[in-house]
């Protein structure tokens, strides 16, 4: 038997055992819940959880008003700590690997095209700050992981982020995105670590959740949230969305205008997991 066989072998063999592993998580029922509460019922089921999915409670009372950002336009952009805007507003970060949707997040939440978005990996080269009506700044980190540049810049783009992470007083939260139909990588845990220890909260989004069947989709924030448990400054809660259907968008920024000061604890609907 060749070397090379072997490997391939080994690689299958390890690959199914970890499909086989994330198949036998079995999501408690208060994911499924909040799932169907964020509009993901209609996602395709399997005949196992079908009866599952049948006897959910439906959310009561009138569906949540949307609600929309305040026009949203391009600040600032900064290659250098230097050119970091005034802290005169309270600011929320989103960052992810490459490819993982985080352009698409950024453009339905703004509901208008502020993004570029590409299949080309590593589009964004520096932090753009981006004013939501003057109540604070949503701001567009480069991604990590692979890009379509050498080390060398890779190593600036992470080296401009931990200085912005570290020197932002204003900074009220990082969201780190993650495509659901991959969960957290190796890049991933890796930068969650360094967020933690620069004691800086942060949070899981998981996107193109249109994406996996149902079931999947629970599987996947159930995995998730216990591979962060170990994290002090990681929430807890995992946020769920589409940028393709808009599922959980109006969540997420409700979620978002509560934090910066612009929306009252009340008026945001907690959804127990």
């Amino acid at each position: 038997m060749s070397t090379l066989f072997r490997l391939t072998q080994c690689r299958c063999m390890s690959t199914l055992s970890n499909r086989a592993k994330f198949r036998q998580i079995q999501p408690p029922r208060q994911i499924f819940e909040k799932l169907e509460r964020l509009g993901f019922g209609s996602l395709r089921r399997t005949k196992r959880y079908e009866g599952v999915v049948r006897t959910l409670q439906k959310p009561e009372g009138p569906p949540d008003p949307e609600i929309k950002f305040p026009l949203t336009s391009f600040f600032a952009g900064a290659k250098t700590p230097a050119s970091f805007p005034p802290e005169d507003l309270p600011e929320v970060a989103v960052v992810g690997r490459s490819n993982v949707g985080k352009s698409s997040l950024l453009n339905r939440l703004a509901s208008s095209t502020v993004v570029r978005v590409s299949d080309k990996p590593g589009l964004t080269q520096q932090i753009n700050f981006f004013s939501v009506g003057r109540l604070f700044f949503m701001v567009d980190m480069p991604g990590y992981g692979f890009a379509l540049v050498d080390e060398k810049e890779r190593q600036a783009w992470r080296q401009l982020m931990e200085d912005y992470i570290s020197s932002r007083k204003t900074l009220k939260r990082v969201y780190v995105v993650i495509d659901a139909r991959h969960g957290l990588k190796i890049a991933d845990l890796d930068f969650l670590q360094m967020l933690n220890s620069k004691r800086v909260r942060f949070q899981i989004v998981l996107t193109k959740c249109d994406i996996p069947v149902l079931p999947d989709l629970a599987r996947r924030v159930t995995m998730v949230q216990k591979d962060i448990a170990q994290y002090r400054n990681a929430i807890k809660d995992v946020l769920v969305v589409s940028s393709k259907t808009g599922a959980g968008i109006n969540f997420m920024r409700k979620e978002m205008l509560f934090l910066v000061g612009h929306l009252r604890s009340d008026k945001v609907q907690r959804i127990p997991m």
